[in-house]
């Protein structure tokens, strides 16, 4: 089976403080991902062979070695891959979804996210969607939908 390709936000599923809350700081100075989120994608990374791309729009001004640090300091298992690249400001997190699926003729990837506009991705993108709730992240409910789509 091919590698996985999972294309990761940030805000609303590892990052689940409410925008009314102030952020809670990590001792780097960057936020705090919530460690519960963080384990259950541990717990997926440990079950396949994946890389991680980020897609979340706090990678804008941030540059891969700098992400790659962040997310290991907040404990995630693996290697941050790459980010989706910024196409052109204001596109819609969708269309940056599908065109770097399709750029990139991926097969076999798994999207994590909880931006409500990828309901307009095209069904076949849909079906490989784990889509989360902004103050819950990729709680034990989401890490199991995750399982179910990849058999």
């Amino acid at each position: 089976m091919p590698r996985l390709t999972i294309i990761l936000d940030l805000d609303g599923v590892l990052i689940t403080n409410l925008p009314t809350q102030p952020e809670v700081l990590h001792t780097d100075g960057y936020t705090d991902f919530d460690a519960s989120c963080v384990a259950n994608l541990n717990m997926l990374l440990s079950e396949v062979d994946a890389e991680v791309w980020l897609i979340s729009a706090r990678r804008k001004g941030k540059t891969l070695a700098e992400m790659q640090v962040i997310c290991s300091n907040r404990g995630i298992s693996a290697s941050i891959a790459g980010m989706v690249p910024v196409y052109a400001e204001g596109m819609k997190r969708s269309h940056e979804t599908i065109r770097f699926i399709r750029e990139n003729n991926l097969e076999h990837y798994l999207i994590i996210d909880d931006n409500r506009v990828l309901r307009q991705l095209p069904r076949s993108m849909k079906n490989r969607l784990v889509q989360t709730d902004f103050a819950r992240g990729f709680d034990e409910g989401k890490l199991q939908k995750a399982r179910r789509l990849l058999g």
